[in-house]
């Protein structure tokens, strides 16, 4: 039952994600969703799910956006997995550390993203990760406050 769960939570984050996020963006630097639900899926489920949903729904932005086809499937498994093996380390359940957690995910995937991107040349990237990854790191911690806060509320009134 959580597996499907987070399916249908990480479709929706998609169909979010590449429909009404635009509405949000400031400055060019939109939150990623995909990547903040990604993370509270790898830390409540583990590596297996956390690597296995992550590049499922990284196939899928794959297909919605082919430049760069399979490289949204690789950081998205890789990211699930490394969440969800890290979450035996970390006080998973504080919001500092999911907040921390996001921010960091969001820029070391926004850099190795930026390195394996075909659309930006390597003398680019420090420019174009100092320009967008940092603001859409911080934008995603915040959104991923937003997300925590509201999934928390929704387990905590509604019968297990």
């Amino acid at each position: 039952m959580s597996v499907l769960r987070n399916i249908l939570l990480l479709a929706l984050a998609f169909v979010l994600q590449t429909t009404w996020i635009q509405a949000l963006e400031l400055a060019a630097i939109k939150p990623d969703l995909i990547l903040v639900v990604l993370i509270h899926v790898a830390l409540r489920g583990g590596s297996t799910q956390g690597a296995l949903l992550g590049f499922g729904v990284g196939f899928l932005q794959d297909i919605y956006m082919p430049a760069d086809l399979g490289l949204n499937a690789l950081l998205m498994g890789l990211t699930g997995f490394g969440v969800g093996y890290c979450r035996s380390g970390i006080v998973a359940d504080d919001v500092k550390v999911q907040l921390a957690l996001i921010f960091g995910t969001v820029l070391v995937y926004s850099l190795v993203f930026y390195l394996g991107s075909s659309g930006v040349a390597w003398m680019d990237v420090p420019y174009f990760w100092i320009r967008y990854s940092i603001g859409r790191a911080a934008y995603s911690s915040l959104v991923g406050a937003l997300v925590f806060a509201a999934l928390l509320l929704r387990s905590h009134f509604t019968p297990a």
